[in-house]
């Protein structure tokens, strides 16, 4: 488990599981160039999970993984075996950072693509019992209503809702002192990062804000689930262009290892461990 300190907040890494995606997933993306990305099999494969954050009193889920499930290939999409990942390591994560689902009192989901939500209710059951669920609102009409009463993510989000738990997001909002959700949309019209200054010290939560660390350098990689790829690219250079050359950390759901890093005047990520960052 990675984990890193800002300040007198502590931020861990929990891994739930792994997606495996074809290159076609991410256009523009030049495999001769960044022959780094594809795993040997031919796919580019990412973690998925969530970013714990506790201080202040405070204990907040960025994000709920994929869940206790599997998830196939489209029929036709390559590679054809079937397995295009798992999820359910996210209960065991949080237990070896010392927190039960009962401890978790806020839920920030930086957007409601299902390998975010995951655990939010598996099988319409609500996982984290005292967490007030927050989202983008302009996500609703575009991800969750679409996709169909039957579907994974929506059963979830519409069991918190009937229990009262379900807040939407418009603007940026402060959850707690030093910690703020910041509206950063393209990827989905609801997009959110998660802020966080602590005496002197930042990191960004940046979500699907950025999906591989290829398009640190290379601005022409977009990811094919972008809903408006035009907005998408200029909130991603709009983040990078903030913390490139800083001290800020930065921390994407799906980099590789779920890792801690600084992004340099020249957009080399320099990873950072607890020391460091602290």
């Amino acid at each position: 488990m990675r984990s890193i300190e800002m300040g007198n907040i502590e931020i861990h890494a929990l891994a739930d599981g792994r997606i495996r995606l074809p290159t076609t997933f991410f256009p523009g993306l030049d495999v001769g160039r960044h022959p780094d990305v594809v795993a040997p099999d031919g796919t580019v494969h990412v973690p998925t999970g969530a970013y714990l954050v506790r201080g202040g009193g405070r204990t907040i889920l960025v994000d709920a993984g994929l869940g206790p499930r599997e998830i196939g290939f489209a029929e036709g999409v390559q590679p054809d075996d079937g397995d295009m990942g798992a999820g359910g390591g996210l209960p065991l994560a949080l237990n070896e950072a010392g927190v039960s689902p009962a401890d978790v009192d806020t839920l920030l989901l930086t957007h409601l693509h299902s390998d975010h939500v995951g655990w939010v209710a598996p099988h319409g059951v609500p996982y984290f019992p005292n967490a007030e669920v927050r989202y983008g609102e302009a996500d609703w009409a575009e991800v969750v209503e679409p996709a169909g009463r039957h579907d994974w993510a929506r059963i979830g989000l519409e069991a918190v809702r009937a229990n009262g738990k379900l807040r939407p997001l418009r603007g940026d909002v402060e959850l707690a002192p030093g910690i703020t959700a910041r509206h950063a949309p393209g990827h989905t019209p609801g997009h959110y990062v998660l802020d966080i200054v602590s005496e002197g010290r930042r990191a960004v939560l940046l979500g699907d804000v950025l999906h591989t660390p290829a398009q640190l350098a290379d601005s022409g990689i977009r990811s094919s689930a972008d809903t408006d790829p035009s907005l998408a690219h200029f909130t991603r250079q709009r983040w990078l262009r903030e913390v490139e050359g800083t001290e800020t950390v930065i921390a994407p759901a799906h980099f590789p290892g779920m890792q801690f890093f600084r992004v340099s005047a020249d957009r080399v990520a320099q990873p950072v461990s607890a020391v460091s960052a602290g």
